[in-house]
């Protein structure tokens, strides 16, 4: 048995969320939670240093390493926190060279040899899922194996960085067991949801498939790739109704990237909520081209009260151009159902796509005024490691490649035709122009005067907005 510390890397929420920082979430990473059960599992004893989540510098990080004296640290890491995952691995060198460091997540995913190339002080990285592979690595290292058996992994050899190749994709995920949120102190009440994305709390994040099959040239899916895969709806109840029994949590949070595109699962799962009568409320993402009028209102009675849909812009040929596989037209007629049905639409929309000038990014804020939205998420084209545009990004605009940067906030990348001060200008300029009328400030006031016990918390994340538009 191997002692296994699983630390989220030291990151704060300015870094993260930028002066949106009072709306930012601090929810646990569902990855580190479930890769602490696989372990456990397996006959390890583990440990979750949630750094980010819990305001942990990295000395603060590294004390609580240190007390544990593991075998073995793994950090997960996207290309935001390489550099913090970095720092602290090269602590914990100092401070315990006995112990190996290990980095997963969709950054070393992406750009294996790169990642081990610039930072020396990872022993070893894990690519893709992550569940299998950790388990095997962490055996190949107990019994003295040779890695290049362990299929899914990074690491070094005579100075010579080796790649194992890709660990196929598990394809039954109802065997991979719930996240172990009960290593986490305080779950669930020392962790926070986003403003604005909850009705009720205690909630909590939850993934129910992995995947997505599109190809969005912006976007990096490297580490659950494009085949879907779901669980169960046996497994999906069981792990809702034990965070309900278990820790009381009355809101959930679903993540995953294609909930809505898997139908006949997502009808049965609302008939099953819907039969046991489960009291709970929940959220998710979804797909413009992938819901219809029944299942809306299906889901509305079965909790949900917001969907979250990738727009991403109002002007067809910049969606024609990133691969987005839609229309304007669909986009309306999704968020309209979708107020029929009686659930809240918030838009996904960024700026600064390779082709985006003036005129389509002025015609993205009219359309997003146009729609019948309730919030709005306004994001800075970036090309993360792993996304098409990663490779070409320097053909369209001028990008600045500095992973500290890549928070989605920072214009890191200006299409030609553009200067950095305009997209800044127009990211204000969206959001003033988004929130500052009558029907969207009204639709706010309602929604804090519904929930009073959580007035504070909805209050700081609309001045947060608030300060940032102007």
């Amino acid at each position: 048995m191997a002692s296994i510390v699983l630390v989220n890397p030291p990151l704060s929420l300015e870094e993260r969320y930028g002066d949106l920082s009072e709306a930012g979430n601090t929810l646990p990473s569902i990855g580190i939670c479930t890769l602490a059960a696989v372990l456990r599992q397996a006959g390890h004893k583990v440990r979750i240093i949630e750094a980010a989540s819990w305001g942990y510098d990295h000395g603060d990080a590294l004390r609580e390493i240190v007390e544990v004296s593991p075998d073995y640290v793994g950090i997960t890491t996207l290309t935001l926190s390489v550099f913090s995952a970095a720092k602290l691995a090269e602590m914990i060198e100092e401070a315990d060279k006995r112990i190996r460091v290990i980095i997963g997540g969709a950054h070393v995913t992406a750009v294996p040899r790169e990642t081990m190339a610039m930072f020396p002080q990872f022993d070893a990285g894990v690519l893709g899922e992550g569940e299998d592979t950790v388990v095997e690595l962490v055996g190949a290292y107990e019994n003295g194996a040779d890695l290049k058996g362990v299929k899914g992994i990074v690491y070094r050899e005579g100075g010579e960085v080796v790649v194992t190749g890709m660990r196929p994709f598990i394809r039954d995920l109802d065997r991979v067991p719930f996240p172990a949120f009960d290593l986490l102190p305080d779950f669930p009440r020392g962790y926070r949801p986003p403003a604005f994305r909850f009705k009720r709390l205690p909630a909590a994040s939850i993934v129910t498939s992995r995947g997505c099959p599109y190809k969005c040239i912006f976007c990096d899916r490297s580490v659950f790739g494009s085949v879907c895969r779901g669980h169960s709806v046996d497994y999906v109840m069981e792990m809702i109704k034990d965070l309900v029994n278990r820790y009381g949590i009355r809101e959930f949070l679903i993540e995953d990237d294609t909930f809505v595109t898997f139908k006949s699962r997502l009808i049965a799962l609302c008939e099953r909520i819907l039969r046991e009568n489960l009291k709970i409320s929940w959220s998710s993402l979804g797909r413009v081209n992938s819901v219809d009028r029944d299942m809306l209102k299906l889901m509305k009675r079965a909790g949900c009260w917001q969907i979250s849909y990738g727009i991403e812009s109002g002007n067809q040929k910049v969606l024609d151009f990133v691969n987005k596989k839609t229309t304007l037209e669909v986009v309306e007629r999704a968020v309209r159902w979708t107020r029929e049905a009686g659930i809240l639409s918030k838009g996904f929309f960024i700026l600064g796509h390779p082709t985006d000038t003036r005129e389509t990014i002025e015609e993205t804020i009219r359309f997003a005024r146009k729609l019948d939205l309730h919030d709005v998420s306004v994001n800075m084209l970036t090309p993360l490691p792993g996304s098409q545009i990663y490779e070409v990004a320097n053909q369209y605009g001028e990008f600045d490649n500095d992973w500290r940067k890549m928070n989605l906030l920072n214009v890191v990348f200006v299409p030609y035709g553009l200067t950095r001060e305009e997209l800044e200008g127009y990211y204000g300029r969206f959001l003033k122009e988004f929130y500052l009328r009558p029907r969207i400030i009204t639709s706010y006031l309602k929604r804090i005067a519904s929930n009073p016990r959580y007035s504070g918390r909805y209050l700081r994340g609309l001045g947060a907005f608030v300060r940032t538009a102007f």
